[in-house]
């Protein structure tokens, strides 16, 4: 039977794009291996659960950190022109939500924020009633009190992660909720081998 429903789609993109390099065996591979499109994605989460063509995609929010233009020109060049690819699929749905990267004298630049923002949004949504599903794509286990604040005993949040032979990290929840596991078949699908730095 298939079901209807609204669903909105949350990326954790840097941690996705790691987790598939990882999942895929890829770490040795040049840059481009790991991209996707999130858009491609996130329609293949909406057909997911039974929902097939009962499902409507509302939303891509895409969640990353975005580099400094003073101390790396090239990094945040790359990062717009991926964030522009985003929108060009379908600028309606697909929303980059980039946060600056925080920079100190003691460790490498590093996101700071992007998990809450990804969790705010992806509540926010839920609660006023713009979906009925919100897909969280991440492996970071930081998001688990947001996916379970949302489940108010019903099924109104899923989540999704990259699975492998040799890969199997996901957000576990208490209660569990639908998960949507995804193989290198389904990879191949929604793949965009693209290095933004030489595009």
């Amino acid at each position: 039977m298939t079901t209807t429903a609204d669903v909105a789609v949350f990326i954790d993109w840097q941690n996705t794009y790691k987790s598939a390099r990882e999942a895929f065996g890829w770490w040795d591979y040049p840059n481009e291996y790991g991209n996707y499109s999130p858009l491609a994605a996130a329609r293949l989460f909406t057909r997911g659960n039974g929902r097939l063509e009962g499902g409507r995609l509302v939303r891509v929010n895409v969640h990353r950190g975005l580099p400094s233009q003073k101390f790396d020109k090239r990094g945040y060049a790359a990062n717009r022109k991926q964030a522009a690819a985003w929108m060009a699929e379908d600028p309606e749905l697909v929303v980059p939500r980039l946060r600056p990267l925080r920079y100190s004298r003691e460790e490498p630049p590093r996101e700071k924020g992007v998990d809450v923002e990804l969790a705010v949004a992806a509540v926010e949504f839920v609660l006023t009633g713009r979906c009925d599903v919100a897909v969280i794509f991440s492996h970071d286990t930081d998001l688990v009190p947001a996916v379970e604040l949302q489940l108010r005993g019903t099924t109104c949040v899923e989540t999704a992660a990259w699975s492998s032979a040799t890969f199997n990290r996901r957000l576990r929840t208490k209660p569990p909720v639908h998960h949507h596991a995804v193989s290198a078949v389904d990879f191949e699908r929604i793949e965009r081998r693209i290095n933004y730095a030489h595009a």
